[in-house]
């Protein structure tokens, strides 16, 4: 028997609000993902390129390659964690985030940080993700 997935985005009253993120998601009657950090990295780990927009794509290329993997897409995404390791690269990813997220009801709460590096020097981005699937 399959439970209904019940999905609420709300940006509450007295929160800021943007196009990129929700403030909130709440879920119910949910199977859960939580996916490790994705890196710009093929399945051999090695780095595709060192251009940031290209490794933010294809960051969220593998994301969308584990999510497929476990029958879920972008859509089942609401809680994402972003890694930088330069403050200059946010505008690129807010941009490359509106373009994955363009066909989304909503997009999913996100937190951005920015560290003094990844775990391979190479790494300019770094992103996990949480997705919520009905309960098979």
């Amino acid at each position: 028997m399959n439970a209904k997935l019940d999905v609420k985005y709300s940006n509450p009253a007295g929160l800021w609000t943007s196009p990129r993120l929700t403030q909130m998601v709440e879920v119910q009657g949910a199977r859960m993902i939580y996916l490790s950090g994705q890196t710009p990295t093929d399945a051999s780990y090695k780095v595709r390129s060192s251009d940031f927009r290209r490794q933010a794509h294809s960051v969220y290329d593998n994301i969308e390659l584990a999510l497929r993997s476990a029958g879920a897409t972008l859509h089942n995404v609401v809680k994402t964690t972003a890694y930088l390791t330069d403050a200059g690269n946010i505008a690129p990813l807010r941009e490359v985030r509106l373009e994955r997220y363009k066909d989304l009801q909503a997009p999913p709460a996100n937190t951005l940080l920015v560290v003094s590096r990844l775990v391979e020097p190479e790494f300019l981005i770094e992103i996990d993700v949480v997705a919520a699937l009905p309960v098979r």
